[in-house]
């Protein structure tokens, strides 16, 4: 029988493994670079400084363009305005609630806020709050940490001045939430679609394929 506090359990001494793993990799780093013997001290005191200097210019940006990345994933989309299809980038983040299953949370419902960049000057960018509706198949692997399924969406939208709203659909592969450093949203990725109108009157069409992120409950 499944017990969430097992499961919580693992959890915890799986974050506690890794991060006694990047404090041991840490200290050999330092240990290895103190254990150089070299006759002249102000040249290998002045390697050190410059080795640890890189490393960590290298490896903080890095861990901090994964921390954005994770929260907020890019999508590859198509905007269809009048006829003329355009290139995008979609970003979508938000917050989830839904319930435990075998290997983590997956979501239920999704509150979702995104921004879609369109690459071209003349169209305007497109921002989006909306709720979807998740609809969950069953796991594609045994591991059961991927669970497939599709959902529906409907929200409002603007590309500043005008208004509108957006109804759409998607399926998708989608991860659990899982405590990672307290900090490791729930994925999904596949394909979604929209349907986009102004209040005016105007429509158009968006279609994306890639990765969002739900901090999920």
């Amino acid at each position: 029988m499944f017990s969430p506090t097992g499961a919580f359990r693992e959890n915890r001494i799986y974050s506690m493994k890794r991060i006694a793993t990047i404090i041991l990799t840490t200290v050999l780093f330092v240990g290895l670079i103190q254990s150089q013997d070299s006759t002249n001290v102000d040249g290998s005191s002045t390697s050190q400084t410059i080795a640890l200097w890189t490393m960590t210019g290298i490896i903080v940006p890095l861990a901090i363009a994964g921390v954005v990345i994770s929260a907020v994933p890019p999508s590859v989309s198509v905007v269809s305005k009048d006829g003329v299809a355009y290139g995008a980038l979609n970003f979508e983040t938000g917050i989830g609630f839904g319930e435990k299953r075998v290997t983590g949370v997956f979501s239920d419902w999704r509150f979702a806020t995104s921004y879609s960049y369109v690459v071209n000057s003349n169209v305007r960018d497109i921002f989006r709050i909306e709720m979807k509706k998740d609809f969950h198949f069953n796991f594609v692997d045994r591991r059961k940490i991927l669970l497939s399924g599709f959902h529906l969406s409907a929200g409002l939208m603007t590309d500043f001045p005008n208004y509108g709203y957006s109804v759409g659909a998607g399926t998708w592969l989608k991860s659990p939430w899982l405590p990672f450093f307290g900090f490791f949203p729930q994925h999904t990725y596949g394909i979604s679609y929209r349907y986009n109108k102004y209040f005016k009157g105007d429509i158009f069409h968006e279609i994306s394929i890639g990765v969002t992120s739900t901090f999920t409950f």
